[in-house]
């Protein structure tokens, strides 16, 4: 169930002392580590409180949400009575680069940590922001994971976007995924050769951009290439070949943005029985590699998040398994619905299913104290009033959970 939170003055008081605290850490680790720091030397690390926080933090990288498709969108609402975090992983694609944003409404920010590898929880990326838009690239296929999670005793709602852009711009002016009509591996020249790049058509003299900022290597006439623009995207970095076109429009050395133009779409070289387009392709330091994907267009407009948003921040009965137990909403997103139990504990589903049965089951309450949690150990929150109505709203094993005026909770029955 929901934990119940003590002291909460007690707590608020000490969570003042921590921002001086950080200030003597700030320099020396991660804005996410200088408030564990600060958490340590207050003594917060100990309570109950400030140990669901920790184990929370790490707990949710070894269990991220993994139904997170492009382009994603997920509302989430952190409860300052429950100190959760959430995570997320993913999938990147080196011909890709993420575009991650994030909004968020209160007095406070979220700790954003991005990993590579969670196993040296080492973040390549790590800020404590209340609205941000930054961008993801890299050389290599990795498993990402972004970890999100507020201060102690902080309400916070926030809005995830992430988009998956193609790291290079579309190499033709006004051109759409649609004009690539020749990819990657066709055979030419009777199977002599396979082809090194992607076509993309358009009218004669259409403009052809610059995909990236660079310097101009090569401008040459060839027999296969005809008139050929050659692009250095920086020191290490791959090659980009323009060929067939119609006139070069730059020089050997020149320095080019994303965007300028280049040249014109024609049909030289080999092409010349062919309707005009441009031959693309990427070099780096092992050949040739496919290029569609580097300039592939992704959808990048978030859809709807799912229509259990309503639920968010509440607390519902859900059926599991042989039980009715209470849960919290943390977030909503356009694939999935994440929730967590009193300890922030969390679950993903794509709906909700057996959302507040009805409960029918009869029995008789044998004790005088509700408890936090549905264990014989469990800490008393309230006494049970025999004299007052209550609500039976779930149950699991040998204990109901009820509510009785403004308590809530679980109690011994029979």
């Amino acid at each position: 169930m929901m934990r119940m939170i003590k002291l909460v003055n007690y707590f608020a008081a000490l969570c003042i002392l921590i921002g001086f605290f950080s200030c003597k850490t700030i320099f020396k680790s991660s804005p996410y580590q200088g408030y564990i720091n600060s958490l340590v030397n207050v003594g917060l690390d100990t309570t109950a409180m400030g140990k669901i926080w920790i184990n929370n933090g790490l707990e949710v990288l070894s269990n991220p949400n993994q139904n997170l498709k492009f382009p994603f969108k997920e509302e989430i609402f952190f409860k300052q009575n429950i100190p959760s975090a959430t995570a997320y992983q993913i999938n990147y694609k080196q011909s890709t680069k993420l575009k991650f944003t994030i909004n968020s409404k209160s007095k406070s920010g979220v700790f954003l940590d991005l990993f590579n590898d969670v196993s040296s929880r080492k973040a390549m990326i790590s800020e404590f922001i209340s609205d941000t838009t930054f961008y993801y690239q890299s050389d290599n296929d990795e498993v990402l994971t972004l970890r999100l999670q507020p201060k102690l005793l902080v309400n916070l709602y926030t809005i995830l976007e992430v988009a998956e852009l193609p790291k290079l711009a579309f190499p033709v002016k006004n051109g759409e995924n649609k004009d690539i009509k020749s990819f990657w591996g066709n055979s030419r020249d009777g199977g002599e050769r396979n082809h090194e790049g992607v076509d993309i058509f358009n009218k004669r003299n259409t403009p052809v951009l610059a995909v990236a900022d660079g310097t101009i290597s090569r401008v040459q006439i060839t027999t296969l290439g005809g008139k050929v623009v050659w692009q250095k995207l920086g020191l290490g970095g791959p090659s980009i070949y323009y060929a067939h076109l119609d006139s070069q429009l730059v020089n050997i050395g020149q320095s080019v943005n994303k965007g300028d133009v280049v040249g014109f779409i024609g049909n030289t070289g080999n092409a010349k029985t062919t309707s005009p387009h441009l031959h693309f392709g990427i070099y780096t330091n092992g050949g040739a590699i496919d290029p569609l994907n580097y300039i592939y267009k992704r959808d990048s407009i978030v859809g709807k998040v799912k229509s259990d948003v309503k639920y968010l921040g509440e607390e519902l009965m859900l059926a599991d398994n042989d039980s009715v137990i209470p849960v919290n909403i943390l977030s909503v997103s356009t694939e999935s619905i994440t929730f967590g139990n009193g300890d922030g504990i969390l679950k993903y589903q794509n709906s909700l299913k057996g959302l507040n049965p009805k409960i029918n089951k009869k029995t008789n309450i044998v004790d005088s104290l509700i408890l936090e949690a549905p264990e014989n150990t469990a800490i008393p929150t309230a006494k049970f009033n025999k004299k007052l109505a209550y609500k039976v709203l779930g149950y699991s094993g040998d204990f109901l959970y009820i509510s009785q005026e403004d308590k809530k909770g679980w109690i011994k029955a029979i």
